[in-house]
Order: C-alpha cells, then sequence, then structure tokens
C-alpha cells in the first residue's frame, strides 16, 4: 500500500509542477511545496493506513470429565460464542511504526453440568514494532487476559486440586533483534507480569529474561534455539519443609530456568504444508526445602494442511513431571506424572466471510498420584463469520 502511495503521489507531483510552469512561470518554490504538501496530506486522508477485521464465532459440542476430576467426573454439552478483532496499521516510510491490535473473547455455557456452569476467557494484545537502523529492530507486546475456567493447579499447589479460577494477567515484553548475515538472527526478549487470581490461588509476580538464535531459511521456514530464566514471587504463600508442612513467616518464590528448540517448516513455495515441533526442559526450583522442585519436559509435534477450501490441522504433545522431594501414594517412589494430549481441527471455507469448523481435544493425565490422573475429551463444531 505504501509503494503504490509514493507512487501516486509521485505522478501528482509531477502534473503538479507542469501545471505550475504552464499557468505562473514565476511561481515561487515556495508556494509549490505548499501545493505538494496539501496533495500529499489529501491523499493521507483518503488512502487509511489501518487496516480492519473482525471474526464472530458461533458453535458448541460436548465435553466429557468438564470439571478435570480424578473421582467425580461430570459430563455436558455446551454452547459456544466468540469474538475476534484485528487491526493493523502499515508502518510508513516516516516513521517505520508497525502496530498490531489483537482481541479474542469466548464464552462456553454448559447445559448439564452439575459444578460448571460457563467458562470465559479474555484476550487483547497490542504490538509495536519498528526498525531501529540497518539490521536491528524492536517490537513490543502489551497484553492483558482474562480467565474464568477450570483449571490444574496441582503442579505447584499440591494441596490445590483442580478449581474454578478467576483472574486476569498483565504483560509487557519487550524485544531487541539483530539480523546477522546468512538469514541468522540473535534476539533478547525480556518479560515482566502481574498475575492476579480470586481465593483460593495466590497473586504472583514474574521476571523473565530469554535469549534466542535463530535462523530463517527456505519458504519463510525457522529453526531456533532459546534459554530463559523466570522468576516468580508469591504475593502471600509460604514455603514447606522437606515433608510438606507449612513454614510460617517465610516468603515462596520459583525460579524457573528452561531452554528449549522450536523448528517450523514450510515444504512448498505457497506454504501449504507446515510442520512445528517444538521441545524444552524446564527446572522448577522452590526458594525454600526443595518440596516443589520438579524437572519437566515437554515435546509438540503438529502439521497444517491448506487447500483452496480444505485445511486440516493435529498437533500431538507430551510432558513429564518428577519430583525432587514430593511422594507417591505408597509413599516409596518419589510423585511422577505424564500428561498426553492431541488436537484435530478441519475448516472448510465456504465463501470469503463464511467458514464452517469441526474439532476434536483430548488430554490424559497419568501419575502414581491418584488425585492427579484424569482424562478429558471435547468435541466442537461451529461457523466463523468474517464481517
Amino acid at each position: 500500500m505504501v509503494e503504490h502511495l509514493r507512487y501516486l503521489s509521485l505522478l501528482l507531483l509531477q502534473c503538479a509542477w507542469q501545471s505550475a510552469q504552464a499557468q505562473d512561470a514565476e511561481l515561487e518554490n515556495e508556494e509549490l511545496d505548499r501545493q505538494i504538501a496539501a496533495i500529499e496530506k489529501e491523499l493521507m486522508e483518503e488512502i487509511s493506513v489501518w487496516n480492519f477485521s473482525s471474526n464472530l464465532r458461533l458453535g458448541g459440542g460436548y465435553k466429557e470429565n468438564v470439571t478435570l476430576s480424578a473421582f467425580a467426573e461430570e459430563s455436558s454439552p455446551f454452547g459456544a460464542t466468540g469474538l475476534d478483532f484485528m487491526a493493523i496499521r502499515v508502518p510508513l516510510a516516516e516513521d517505520g511504526l508497525e502496530v498490531t491490535v489483537y482481541g479474542a473473547l469466548d464464552d462456553r455455557r454448559y447445559l448439564d453440568a452439575e459444578t460448571v456452569d460457563r467458562e470465559q476467557t479474555g484476550l487483547i494484545n497490542v504490538n509495536l514494532e519498528k526498525p531501529l537502523a540497518e539490521s536491528w529492530s524492536i517490537e513490543t507486546d502489551i497484553r492483558v487476559i482474562y480467565i474464568d475456567e477450570i483449571f490444574d493447579a496441582s503442579l505447584t499447589e499440591d494441596d490445590i486440586g483442580t478449581v474454578q479460577v478467576v483472574g486476569k494477567q498483565i504483560s509487557l515484553e519487550p524485544a531487541l533483534r539483530r539480523d546477522l548475515p546468512g538469514n541468522t538472527w540473535i534476539e533478547a526478549r525480556p518479560e515482566v507480569t502481574r498475575q492476579y487470581f480470586a481465593e483460593p490461588l495466590d497473586d504472583y509476580l514474574v521476571y523473565k529474561r530469554q535469549v534466542s538464535v535463530g535462523v530463517d531459511y527456505g519458504y519463510q521456514s525457522e529453526l531456533s534455539l532459546y534459554a530463559e530464566i523466570l522468576r516468580r514471587d508469591y504475593d502471600t504463600r509460604s514455603q514447606r519443609d522437606e515433608i510438606g508442612f507449612y513454614m510460617p513467616d517465610t516468603d515462596l518464590n520459583y525460579d524457573r530456568p528452561e531452554q528449549g528448540v522450536e523448528w517450523t517448516h514450510y515444504w512448498d513455495s505457497e506454504r501449504r504444508i507446515r510442520m512445528r515441533t517444538r521441545w524444552s526442559i524446564l527446572e522448577n526450583n522452590d526458594s525454600g526445602s526443595g518440596y516443589f522442585d520438579y524437572q519437566r519436559e515437554r515435546v509438540s509435534h503438529g502439521w497444517r494442511f491448506r487447500g483452496e477450501a480444505w485445511s486440516l490441522a493435529a498437533t500431538v504433545r507430551k510432558s513429564t513431571y518428577a519430583y525432587d522431594l514430593q511422594r507417591s501414594a505408597d509413599f516409596l517412589s518419589l510423585r511422577q506424572r505424564a500428561d498426553l494430549s492431541c488436537d484435530i481441527s478441519i475448516d472448510y471455507e465456504y465463501n470469503d466471510q463464511l467458514t464452517f469448523q469441526l474439532g476434536f481435544e483430548q488430554e490424559s493425565i497419568n501419575s502414581n498420584v491418584p488425585q492427579d490422573e484424569y482424562r478429558y475429551r471435547v468435541y466442537t463444531a461451529g461457523i466463523d463469520w468474517e464481517f
């Protein structure tokens, strides 16, 4: 759009110059500059640098084990509504600033579940991106998230299992990137996040520092490695001793170093076939006796096929958790847990505005602590209308 704008401005400038010569050979340069500025201003008013889109989603489905419970499962059909909106500001030559505003709202209403009647989520993300100099660029994400849903808190809070969580999150995530020879790059990405929860969960503050290096190749494919250090400071939670008893007048925080690799590969020039693989290993270290210490290894692998009207996406994920001090149900071995999940979605684009969607999602939790174990499945069908 910007290139077309520049070309059109040049043509009109040439016409203005020729007209000025023909009408008044003694026209001062200052007056001509004012005419040129007026033409450019008029063009900018007629051609917007913002692009907008909105999507309304309507549908429903069925969820097995709405409460994510190990012993008291509830299943229910549900109705779902959602709204997405996006605004993109095209970067201009004067400032080079690109702005992307994205928002999403989702509401799910269960019809037969006695314990849970609804789940809601909301997201607003503002992304600012600007080149600083040759091979340098900076971007910033400002994010607000709202959740009201069933959440499994047993990983980091042993006396709380799955619970209806209401909370909000505010994040600031800047990033500085340097492009290097051979389509390689390096990026530094700090983050500050404030998390607010309703009881029984505790609020906390997060500081994160991440460094990534990667290479771009092929049809916009990318391979990257990253390492990060995350600190989570709880507002009121206390430390535990080696057995699990509370230690009064103590403050609890977690240090969570993580390393990983991400690989996104497009198999064709039209980018219709995409493969994405991620692997990471994380250490959770508490500030006390180490009662909450564990190691998590996570891997995911997914494919997406996109045709003229049809698209298919599928992803499989596995996470394993090994605790340093917490015991299993028989107290003879250490606590362990393995999470396995998958999701499949099929979309049919009926026209430019209307898309039909089918989806399936499943997650199974296996552990040597019985109250950790559960499985849920979700079947969905709906439509997406862009307006």
